[in-house]
């Protein structure tokens, strides 16, 4: 009972403007044709009157003028059509029914409920009074309403302003920090070549860390202002020369099991995601034990790309800004791919550090 009776509270408050413009008006009303005729009809009278007069307001404002202005074309003629299809059904509606409620619930009306010329004539009066005040009510909303649309598009336009401004921003601010970045690369590759070729007879091993970490260096600050995409076999070959680069620094005692199809090598991807996930397996793993390898996975079923990595966790290593990487990762996948790809990281219960990147292909 109580949920009941605030429903019709919060009904009433949320159309209190309609319940105010309705009890003035019939206020106005009965007022007025009462001090004209002299006299005042019974409240049932008022009650039955209103009650049609106001379910004719709505009824044409919610149903025959949308019915009428679906097709703009047919507007024309089948407005007036519905108008006076709702008059012949409304004026003897509401006649019959007073005569009824008259006869059989003792109902005091000031005119006898009869179908003759002058109860006609006064009801479909009354009836154009309110189709066309249910006309301006329909038009006025309508317009109201189409006003607050332009307001919320104009909103967002300018909403879609200030982002663009701020990506502009962003991007020559991203601009200036890659040509900062580009002040002396052919100095920096220039000196490692030098290395490399001053240490490859003597050190090979040495002089091959050097040629991976060049061609490494090379790809991640590759000149390409406009690539937003990358084939994934560029993105492999890194992978494997970061792999190479690890194991010639810990003299092959890595454990890193790396499985692809050979066919997804020509899937586009957003740059240096695959190789932030790998190098984040060298950053906190445990990859020296046999039986426990790591593993980096790349396959598809048919729709997706799935990008999978698991790896033991090094427990001896304090885990500092251990998400920055995957964090910036799943940043740039929201923004590029949006509810395309779907990027989870998890530790299971065998101390796994989990990773698993989907992305939808097109």
């Amino acid at each position: 009972m109580k949920s009941h009776l605030q429903k019709y509270v919060l009904f009433i408050i949320k159309h209190r403007i309609h319940f105010i413009a309705w009890f003035f008006f019939i206020l106005y009303e009965v007022v007025l044709t009462g001090i004209l005729r002299g006299y005042f009809a019974s409240f049932g009278n008022y009650v039955v009157f209103y009650f049609f007069n106001i379910c004719l307001f709505y009824f044409h404002a919610h149903l025959i003028l949308p019915i009428a202005r679906t097709n703009p074309k047919h507007t024309i003629w089948l407005l007036p059509l519905l108008i006076i299809i709702e008059v012949a059904l409304y004026v003897p509606l509401t006649i019959y029914t007073v005569g009824f409620l008259q006869k059989y619930a003792n109902l005091s009306v000031y005119v006898t409920a009869v179908l003759n010329k002058t109860t006609l004539g006064n009801g479909v009066w009354r009836t154009m009074y309110f189709i066309l005040f249910s006309s301006g009510y329909y038009y006025l909303m309508n317009y109201l309403k189409e006003r607050k649309n332009t307001q919320q598009s104009e909103k967002e336009r300018l909403i879609m302003v200030i982002e663009n401004q701020n990506m502009q921003a962003e991007l020559i601010k991203s601009q200036h920090a890659h040509l900062k970045a580009q002040i002396n690369p052919h100095f920096l590759f220039n000196t490692l070549s030098f290395i490399y070729a001053n240490t490859r007879k003597v050190v090979p091993e040495a002089a091959e860390a050097i040629m991976t970490l060049s061609e490494m260096m090379r790809y991640a600050i590759q000149d390409d202002n406009e690539r937003t995409f990358t084939a994934l076999s560029d993105e492999i070959e890194q992978v494997e020369n970061l792999i190479r680069l690890h194991q010639i620094k810990s003299e092959n005692k890595f454990n890193v099991v790396f499985d692809y199809e050979d066919d997804l090598k020509e899937v586009q991807i957003i740059p240096l995601v695959l190789i932030t996930l790998v190098e984040n397996m060298f950053k906190h793993g445990d990859l020296l034990q046999n039986d426990h390898p790591a593993r980096v996975t790349i396959c598809s079923d048919g729709n997706t790309l799935i990008i999978e990595t698991e790896n033991l966790i090094d427990l001896k290593i304090t885990p500092v800004s251990h998400q920055i990487g995957l964090a910036n990762v799943r940043k740039r996948l929201t923004m590029i791919y949006e509810d395309r790809a779907s990027f989870q990281t998890y530790t299971d219960e065998e101390n796994y550090f989990n990773v698993v990147l989907r992305i939808e292909l097109k």
